[in-house]
């Protein structure tokens, strides 16, 4: 992460409060900030004070160099009100500037928090993984087990290297319930790119879940997890699931969704980055069904090949000049910023649905979206679908899809190997939906 998305995490979750002007209906209001973003603010709500959401305002700082910005308030609440700005996007210098308008004080508590709550964090999962892992699992008597693998920040975030030497190969992290099933969140200390190089701690990696937790139903595989496993030749059937029925599914109820916004109804085509891949294959030939073309791009392409199904016609490609004039996206690149080697070829109000491991930062949303391109985030939800803590930009109550397909086949085992339409009618009849979000500010 660069030192200009470390600042802008910092000023996000920093309560920093600094005074400002609101001038509304030619009237000037003073308050203060309660948090800052790239692209917006939390105020105090002064009191008497009532606007409507979507209501155009000026913002000034008082003793900022920023010119008065233009504005729309986004809600309002009991005691805050939510600023979204109209254009403009702070850079990591601006937002370095309104940080020190406050006092010093000020900064040294904020900073004494983040530390407070970082470590904080990091004792809950030692603790958790050392004194107190046998009776989480005794209480929590898991049905399913979502195995996840994570890169350097996101372990920094949950355990220093000390703390590691101590503690078991494999780390609880988290609680999952969906309806009556139980299950915990599972990451490896092998980090992501060690997993992918090396097949023999791929091995471990699956192994040591099955015999930390033996009585577990099924065990969700992550992200790429499945394709590491296939390349150390271990084969995916029960308990391990694979995930690709459940990310299908999602996909294909979002890519109906695209297609019903009014400025994209009239669009015949979809481009799905990185269609060579294991699940990329399979959406493509699932949108057909929905889209006359489908344009498989993927870099690994090495010539330009058109394929008539049924109901569609799929273009696998990896010429550029096939993006120009496609307006719908969806991602599955193996990590999310590779878009940023795409953007330019990209057309203006075109939306991407990103369903990537890790997801695009905040850093290559705000280069698409001064391209005028709009990213949103692929999730499933269902009403009693819970994940404590979160996982990194993730809300707590939306589900990966590569899980969803473990929850499925733990109520309906019969389905295993029945094919995909009859997968998406058991997912749709549990309440499962897929559907596009704002991605987490992170």
């Amino acid at each position: 992460m660069s030192k200009i998305d470390q600042e802008r995490r910092r000023h996000r979750r920093s309560g920093i409060r600094v005074p400002v002007e609101l001038s509304y209906a030619d009237t000037t209001i003073e308050t203060r900030t309660l948090n800052m973003s790239a692209s917006g603010l939390r105020l105090k709500r002064p009191n008497g004070l009532f606007i409507q959401p979507g209501e155009a305002i000026d913002i000034s700082f008082q003793g900022a160099s920023e010119a008065p910005l233009s504005a729309l308030v986004a809600h309002m609440g009991k005691s805050h009100i939510g600023i979204q700005f109209d254009e403009k996007r702070f850079t990591g210098d601006e937002l370095r500037e309104l940080y020190d308008l406050a006092p010093v004080w000020q900064r040294l508590l904020v900073r004494s928090k983040r530390r407070l709550w970082r470590d904080s964090r990091r004792i809950g999962v030692f603790l958790a993984n050392t004194l107190l892992r046998s009776l989480i699992v005794r209480l929590v008597q898991p049905q399913f087990i979502f195995a996840v693998y994570g890169n350097r920040r996101d372990t920094d975030t949950y355990w220093s290297p000390k703390m590691a030497e101590r503690m078991p190969p494999n780390l609880v992290l988290g609680f999952i319930r969906n309806q009556k099933a139980r299950g915990l969140l599972v990451a490896s200390q092998t980090l992501e790119h060690e997993l992918q190089a090396d097949s023999d701690k791929v091995r471990r990696y699956i192994d040591q879940l099955q015999q930390d937790f033996p009585n577990a139903k099924r065990f969700a595989l992550v992200g790429r997890l499945p394709t590491f496993a296939k390349k150390a030749g271990i084969d995916i059937s029960d308990p391990l699931v694979e995930g690709s029925l459940g990310t299908r599914y999602m996909i294909r109820g979002v890519a109906q969704q695209m297609q019903a916004r009014p400025q994209y109804s009239r669009e015949t085509s979809i481009v799905v980055l990185g269609g060579a891949g294991r699940i990329g294959n399979a959406v493509c030939e699932d949108l057909t069904g929905l889209y006359e073309t489908v344009i498989a791009y993927d870099p690994r392409y090495e010539r330009d090949e058109e394929i008539t199904t049924e109901q569609g016609t799929i273009v696998r490609t990896s010429n550029l000049a096939r993006l120009k004039d496609q307006k719908l996206y969806i991602g599955l690149m193996s990590r999310g910023d590779l878009v940023l080697d795409l953007y330019q070829h990209i057309p203006c109000g075109s939306l991407i649905a990103d369903d990537t491991h890790p997801c695009i930062s905040l850093h290559a949303r705000e280069k698409l979206q001064e391209s005028e391109i709009a990213v949103e985030k692929v999730v499933l939800s269902h009403p009693e679908f819970l994940m404590w803590p979160r996982m990194p930009a993730w809300n707590h109550r939306d589900i990966p899809g590569c899980l969803v397909e473990a929850l499925v086949l733990l109520q309906h085992p019969e389905l295993e190997g029945d094919g995909f339409l009859s997968f998406c009618q058991h997912a749709e009849g549990m309440g499962f939906s897929g559907r596009l979000i704002k991605p987490l500010a992170e």
